[in-house]
C-alpha cells in the first residue's frame, strides 16, 4: 500500500548525454492541457520489466490551512475501488479511448496491477505525489491507463474515506511512536518556520479526522491537473500505445499552472528538548540548505558526504570511533523545490548528550574553517556521480530520475548543470559554501532524552549548554590546502582449496557485484558467545593484514563502492558492489578481509559498545520487541530464539582471541562460495582469487565440508506472552513453525503469504480496508537450515487490539477451512513473478541467488527458475500447506501493549 519515505529521494535526474546508448531517443511531449509525457524506450523486443510513474507536482506544500494532511490522505484514497460508470465522460469511456476495456463496475488499483504481474506503490512528499508501477513491458500501457484513471479520476466515496481516515490515523500514531521521527519533525519545524515544509507530510491526527470527501475533491481539482502532471515510462514499451493513454486520460484533466507558489522559509534556529520514554538520547541537528537547482547545491551535497556518509566520513571516524560519544551517526542533505536541509542524526547516552552535540558542531565548524582534502572531495564526487551509473541498472531508477527532474525543474537540462557544477567543485568552493550555510548559529537542534535518567532540572541545564554551544566561535586561521561455462550460462571454477567461484556475466551496465558466503551464521553460535557472528561480520571490514579499517573505508568510499560484512541465521560473509572499472580493486580488498582479518581489540570494543547500545535501544521499537518475543517462543533453546545482534552477556564475553578461534574453526576459505555478477572478466577474477589465496598461504589447503544439520524439535503447545509498554499502538506478532531451506514448498509458501499478507491480501483487506483497524499488517516467512517459521505482524491502537486479534484469527481459520480462489492464487503468482523479474535487474541480487543456492547445496537453476516453480503452484497446494502450518497447538503469540487500566 502507499508508503511515505522518511526523506523523499533527492532529485538527480537522468544524465541523458552521458547515459548508456538507448534503443530509441527520449520522447518528451506536452499534451494540450500542459501535462508532460516522458518515455525512454528500451529493447525493441518488448521483454523485461518496465517502469510507469505518474508524477503530480503537488504535495503537502500545496495544501491550504484547512487541508493539512489532505495530500497524503488523498494518496491513500487513490488505491480504493475506482468506479467505471457509463457514459461518454465515464472512466470506462476514458479507458476505452486509451485502448483498455474493463467489464467490471469498479476496479481495485493494486489488485489490477498485480494481475498484470506488476507491483505498485506511492509516496507523498512536500513537493509531489507519485504513483509508481513496475510491470512486464508488454503491459506497460495498460498499467499506465489504470494508474492514470484511478489517480486523476478517483471515486472518493465518503464511506470508504471514513474507513481510510482511521488507517491514516494509525499511520500517524506509528510515526509518533518513533523517536527518530519525532526529533526530525521538531527540527524541521524550526528550520522552516511558518513555511509549509515545516508541517508533517502525514498531517496531524485531529486534522485528518475532520477531512471530508468534498474537501479532498476540492484539493484534487486544484492539484491534480494540467502542467502539474508528468507521465513517465521507461523500458521496452509501446510508445504509440502510451501516447494514446496519455492523450485520452492524462490529457483529459483541466489546464492549470505547473507550480504552486510558496513563501520563503523563515528559520527559527534554537533548541527543542523533550524528555520521553526512550532508552537513549535521540539527537538531530539541522541547517537550512540551498534549494534544488541552486548554485551551491552541489557543494553542500559534497559537504554532507564528507561529514557523515560512510564509514570513512568525519562524523563516523572521529565522533563515533575515536571520541566514542555516539553509538550511531550520519549526515545527509534533503533538497526540495523551495529549500533544503542538511541533517545530522545521532544516538547517544544521556550522560554524553552535551559532548555528542559539541562533537558534531566541531566537525561542522571544521568544514567552514578549512577546505576539505582532495581525497575527501574525490570520494564525495565519486559517491554522488555514481548515482548515474547505478540508476541505469533499473528501469524504475531511470524513471524516478526523469520524473523528479521534470517535476522539480521543468527542464531536464538542469541535471547536466548540476553534474557540471559537481565536476568543477574545488575544496575551497566547498569550504566557502559551508561557511555560508552551515553556521552553528543557524542550527536547529532537537533532542529527546530518557526520562528515567534525566530530571527536569538536568534537562534545563542541558538546553542552556547546547544553546550556548550554538553561538559563533572564533574562526581559526585557514590552512592551505580460466573457467568452465555451464549450459545455464554460469561460469564455474573450483580452486584447489575447495573455494567455489561462480560467475554470471552481464555487461550491459558497467556494474559488478559479489557475494562471498560461508555456511554457518547464528545457527553455529554458542550461547555463551551470542553475538559473535554479528561482531565478526562487522569487524571483517575493520582491518586486515594489508589495510587498516579507516584506510579501507576511505578506499571503498573513494570508489563509490560498497563492501560490508553480514551475518544471518544460516550464513556469514561479505558482499560488495562497485563500478566495473573498480572491480579488481574491490575484489582484492574483499579477499584481504576474508583471509587475514585482524579482529583488533579497539575495533572490538567499539563494535561491542555500539551493539550494546543498539540492543538497549530496541526497547524503543515495540515492533522489534514483539518480534524478538515471538522468536523466543517459537525456537526455545535453539540459537534462532536469540537476537541476531547477540545478548549483553555474550557480547561482553567476546575477546579478539575468541573471535579468531571461531573464525578459524567455522569459516575456512575452502568452505566458502564466491558468486560474481555483472560486467566482469571471469578468467581474470579467478586468477586474482587464486593468487590472493596463495599469497595468504591458503592456495592448496583442503578443508572438510561442514556436517549436515540436525533435525530441530520445535516446541509444541500454544505459547503466549504479553509485554507492557506505554505506547500509542499495540504490536502483534503471531507465528508458527515453518519449513526449512530447500523445501520444495517454498514457492507455495510465497503464494500463501501473498494471498494472506500481500498488498491486496486477505489480512490487509479485512483489517485495513474493511474494518480500519490497522495501518499495516503483513505475513512473512523465514526459512532456515535447521528450522523456519511463518509470522503475521500488525500494529493497532490499544483500544482496537481485541478486534484486531479476532480479525487475524478469523482469516487464519478461513485459510485452513477453505482453499483460496483461483483469482487470488493467480494474482499472487503474477505479483511474485513480477517482483522476481524486477530484482533480476540488480547484479547484487543475481550474485546473492547464485551464492546462496550453492552454499545450501541446492541446484543453481532452482533459483533462476523461480517463475516456473511459482507457475506450478495450485490452489490445492496452497490450502494443503495452510492446513499443515496453521495448527493451533503449534502457534505462538507475543503482544506488546499498554497495561490495562483499572476499572
Amino acid at each position: 500500500m502507499p508508503d511515505l519515505p522518511v526523506s523523499p529521494p533527492s532529485p538527480r535526474g537522468l544524465d541523458l548525454p552521458g547515459a548508456a546508448p538507448q534503443f530509441a531517443p527520449l520522447v518528451d511531449e506536452r499534451l494540450a492541457n500542459g501535462a508532460r509525457l516522458l518515455i525512454l524506450p528500451g529493447r525493441p523486443t518488448g521483454a523485461g520489466p518496465a517502469a510507469v510513474q505518474l508524477w503530480v507536482g503537488s504535495g503537502t506544500a500545496a495544501e491550504r490551512p484547512d487541508e493539512h494532511g489532505c495530500a497524503h490522505l488523498l494518496e491513500h484514497m487513490l488505491f480504493k475501488p475506482c468506479v467505471l460508470g457509463h457514459g461518454p465522460k465515464s472512466n470506462r469511456a476514458r479507458l476505452a479511448a486509451a485502448g483498455v476495456r474493463r467489464t467490471e463496475e469498479a476496479f481495485d488499483l493494486a489488485g489490477a496491477i498485480e494481475a498484470l504481474g506488476g507491483d505498485i506503490n506511492a509516496f507523498t512528499s512536500h513537493d509531489e505525489t507519485v504513483v509508481h508501477v513496475t510491470a512486464p513491458a508488454p503491459r506497460a500501457a495498460e498499467a499506465a491507463a489504470l494508474i492514470a484513471t484511478a489517480t486523476l479520476f478517483p471515486t472518493l466515496d465518503p464511506a470508504t474515506l471514513a474507513q481510510e481516515r482511521e488507517v491514516v490515523i494509525e499511520e500517524i500514531k506509528q510515526y509518533d511512536d518513533d523517536p527518530g521521527q519525532r526529533v526530525t519533525q521538531a527540527a524541521l519545524a524550526r528550520v522552516y518556520g511558518a513555511h509549509p515544509y515545516a508541517r508533517p507530510v502525514l498531517g496531524l491526527a485531529e486534522e485528518v479526522a475532520g477531512h471530508t470527501a468534498a474537501r479532498l475533491r476540492g484539493y484534487h481539482r486544484r492539484a491534480y491537473a494540467g502542467e502539474r502532471l508528468t507521465l513517465v515510462a521507461v523500458g521496452a514499451v509501446d510508445v504509440a500505445a502510451l501516447r494514446k493513454v496519455a492523450r485520452a486520460i492524462v490529457g483529459a484533466t483541466p489546464a492549470t499552472r505547473g507550480r504552486a507558489t510558496a513563501s520563503e522559509p523563515a528559520p527559527r534556529p534554537g533548541v527543542t528538548l523533550r524528555r520521553a520514554e526512550v532508552q537513549e538520547t535521540y539527537a538531530l541537528l539541522a541547517w537550512p540548505a540551498p534549494a534544488a537547482g541552486a548554485a551551491e547545491a552541489a557543494a553542500i551535497d559534497a559537504a554532507a558526504v564528507v561529514l557523515g556518509n560512510g564509514e570513512s566520513s568525519r562524523l563516523v571516524a572521529e565522533t563515533r570511533r575515536k571520541e566514542q560519544v555516539v553509538s550511531d551517526i550520519q549526515a545527509h542533505c534533503d533538497t526540495l523545490r523551495h529549500g533544503g536541509t542538511v541533517m545530522v542524526s545521532a544516538r547517544t547516552t544521556a550522560g554524553q548528550t552535551a559532548a555528542a552535540v559539541a562533537a558534531v558542531l566541531a566537525q561542522v565548524r571544521r568544514l567552514a574553517d578549512a577546505p576539505v582534502s582532495a581525497e575527501e572531495l574525490a570520494r564525495a564526487k565519486a559517491i554522488l556521480e555514481s548515482d548515474l551509473v547505478y540508476r541505469r541498472e533499473t528501469v524504475q531508477g531511470q524513471a524516478h530520475a526523469l520524473g523528479a527532474c521534470a517535476t522539480l525543474f521543468g527542464d531536464l537540462a538542469r541535471e547536466r548543470e548540476y553534474y557540471a557544477a559537481l565536476a568543477a567543485l574545488t575544496p575551497e568552493a566547498v569550504r566557502s559554501a559551508c561557511a555560508r550555510w552551515l553556521d552553528p548559529a543557524r542550527a536547529s537542534v532537537s533532542l529527546e532524552l530518557p526520562r528515567a535518567e534525566v530530571d527536569v532540572q538536568t534537562a534545563r541545564s542541558l538546553k542552556t549548554a547546547v544553546t550556548a554551544a550554538l553561538k559563533p566561535a572564533p574562526t581559526p586561521a585557514r590552512n592551505g590546502a580460466t573457467p568452465r561455462k555451464a549450459s545455464d550460462g554460469i561460469d564455474t571454477v573450483t580452486l584447489p582449496c575447495g573455494l567455489r567461484l561462480l560467475a554470471r556475466v552481464e555487461p550491459a551496465v558497467p556494474v559488478a557485484a559479489g557475494w562471498l558466503i560461508w555456511p554457518g551464521g547464528q545457527r553455529r553460535e554458542p550461547a555463551a558467545l551470542a553475538g559473535a557472528n554479528s561482531v565478526i561480520a562487522a569487524l571483517l571490514t575493520r582491518g586486515n593484514a594489508r589495510t587498516g579499517g579507516e584506510a579501507l573505508s576511505r578506499a571503498i568510499d573513494g570508489m563509490a563502492a560498497g563492501l560490508d560484512g553480514f551475518a544471518g541465521r544460516n550464513s556469514l560473509g561479505l558482499h560488495f558492489e562497485c563500478l566495473a572499472r573498480h572491480f579488481p580493486a574491490v575484489l582484492g580488498h574483499a579477499l584481504d578481509c576474508a583471509t587475514t582479518p585482524k579482529f583488533a581489540a579497539d575495533e572490538l570494543e567499539e563494535e561491542r559498545r555500539v551493539a550494546l547500545q543498539d540492543l538497549a535501544a530496541e526497547v524503543d521499537d515495540p515492533g522489534a520487541v514483539a518480534t524478538r518475543g515471538l522468536h523466543a517462543l517459537l525456537y526455545g533453546e535453539h540459537p534462532f530464539s536469540r537476537p541476531g545482534r547477540g545478548t549483553p552477556a555474550g557480547l561482553r564475553a567476546l575477546t579478539p582471541a575468541k573471535l579468531r578461534a571461531l573464525w578459524r574453526r567455522d569459516y575456512p576459505i575452502g568452505q566458502a562460495v564466491l558468486a560474481l555478477a555483472g560486467d566482469i572478466d571471469v578468467a581474470a577474477a579467478a586468477a586474482q582469487v587464486e593468487a590472493a589465496l596463495r599469497e595468504a598461504g591458503l592456495g592448496d589447503r583442503l578443508f572438510s565440508r561442514p556436517a549436515a544439520p540436525k533435525p530441530f524439535p520445535a516446541p509444541t503447545g500454544p505459547r503466549e506472552r504479553e509485554i507492557f509498554q506505554d505506547r500509542e499502538q499495540a504490536h502483534i506478532a503471531l507465528g508458527w513453525p515453518g519449513i526449512a531451506v530447500g523445501d520444495e514448498r517454498e514457492p507455495t509458501l510465497d503464494v500463501l503469504s501473498a494471498v494472506l499478507g500481500g498488498q491486496t491480501g486477505r489480512l490487509f483487506t479485512a483489517l485495513r480496508e474493511v474494518q480500519g483497524l490497522v495501518y499495516e499488517v503483513s505475513m512473512s516467512s523465514v526459512e532456515g537450515v535447521d528450522a523456519g517459521h511463518v509470522a503475521i505482524h500488525a500494529s493497532t491502537s490499544q483500544d482496537k487490539l481485541p478486534r484486531a486479534l479476532a480479525a487475524i484469527a478469523a482469516e487464519v481459520e478461513r485459510a485452513v477451512r477453505e482453499p483460496p480462489s483461483a483469482a487470488e492464487v493467480e494474482r499472487a503468482k503474477a505479483w511474485l513473478v513480477g517482483q522476481f523479474e524486477l530484482g533480476q535487474q540488480r547484479r547484487s541480487r543475481m550474485a546473492s541467488l547464485l551464492a546462496l543456492s550453492e552454499v545450501y547445496g541446492l541446484p543453481r537453476a532452482r533459483a533462476f527458475a523461480y517463475p516456473q516453480r511459482v507457475a506450478a503452484v495450485t490452489a490445492e497446494g496452497v490450502w494443503a500447506l495452510a492446513k499443515t502450518l496453521f495448527r493451533p497447538h503449534r502457534a505462538a503469540r507475543c503482544v506488546v501493549r499498554a497495561r490495562r487500566r483499572k476499572e
